[in-house]
């Protein structure tokens, strides 16, 4: 499946800011896939699925300048 490298961009941008967001909130835990967790393990999933969401829009943005 090739989605369009904005796709990676947008999802990076927002799993980036819901990340951030995610300090001014005062939440001690929060629900991932409906289990609750500690705030820290719930920052850097959404932290991880950022850098993977922005690694993906990277490298695909490098490979159509090499084309």
């Amino acid at each position: 499946m090739n989605l369009s490298k904005n796709f990676y961009l947008f999802f990076g941008i927002a799993f980036t800011i819901n990340f951030i967001y995610s300090f001014f909130e005062t939440k001690d835990s929060y629900e991932l896939f409906s289990v609750p967790v500690n705030i820290w393990i719930y920052r850097g999933y959404r932290l991880l699925i950022a850098m993977v969401f922005i690694k993906i829009y990277l490298s695909k943005r490098a490979s159509a300048a090499k084309n």
